[in-house]
């Protein structure tokens, strides 16, 4: 595994940019469906138990036999019941003729939902493919932005180096040469200086040698005059003749 150095100049970073996940929603035909099957069915109690306000009373029919003379009230009892009869079935057709239709109404709203249902579907998964289009898109331009910066400042500090490798150089030319020439005027003040010192000493050695010398001369010229003086102290005395 190589060694990462995370102060590596040269190294590129991949930003990674979160895209939010797109809420997938529950198709809401099921409840669109129950409902209309409910408000179907809701109508179909209330046209049929609720429709008429007139009530219908079945009574048992009592059979009794009667003499002959009756055959008239019985023939239009049973005409009655007949007509009662055939009302009940023509509202009972009425009743399922608009059950029927509510059906119907209930199964083309139910798909005109479904397919408004579907539309919707279809445009909110057409607007999150754009949105994660658009979030990649974005996440790649991001991503190329940080790899150019990374780049950028790679060169950059490559120059810098590059400029301080270079100051550095030339300070130390600069101080090996200032430290030959202070080497070069050491050496030439202490050559100066012997110079100097050789000559004090020689000339202290000649101040020296003729200050022995005038002192010689000096003492010569002393003892002279001393040997002088004492030429003139001694006088020889003659003593006189005696004539016997």
């Amino acid at each position: 595994m190589a060694n990462y150095d995370p102060n590596d100049p040269n190294k590129t970073t991949v930003r990674e940019t979160y895209v939010e996940p797109v809420e997938k929603r529950s198709s809401p035909l099921p409840l669109i469906i129950g409902i209309l099957l409910a408000l179907a069915l809701a109508y179909f109690v209330l046209t049929r138990f609720m429709g008429s306000d007139d009530e219908v009373v079945v009574e048992d029919e009592v059979v009794v036999e009667e003499p002959a003379a009756d055959a008239t009230t019985e023939a239009e009892v049973t005409d009655e019941a007949a007509v009662d009869a055939a009302a009940v079935e023509e509202d009972a057709e009425e009743v399922a003729a608009d059950a029927d239709m509510a059906a119907d109404e209930a199964v083309e709203t139910t798909e005109d939902a479904a397919a408004d249902t579907a539309d919707a579907a279809g445009d909110a998964a057409t607007d999150a493919a754009d949105a994660t289009e658009d979030a990649a898109a974005g996440a790649a331009d991001a991503t190329e932005d940080a790899a150019d910066a990374t780049a950028d400042a790679a060169g950059d500090a490559v120059d810098a180096t590059e400029d301080a490798a270079a100051g550095a150089a030339d300070a130390t030319e600069d101080a090996a040469e200032s430290a030959a020439d202070t080497a070069g005027d050491a050496v030439d003040a202490t050559g100066d200086a012997a110079s100097d010192a050789a000559d004090t000493v020689t000339d202290a050695a000649g101040d020296a040698a003729d200050a022995v010398t005038d002192a010689a001369s000096d003492a010569g010229d002393a003892v002279s005059d001393a040997v002088d003086g004492t030429d003139d102290a001694i006088v020889i005395e003659e003593e006189p003749a005696t004539t016997n």
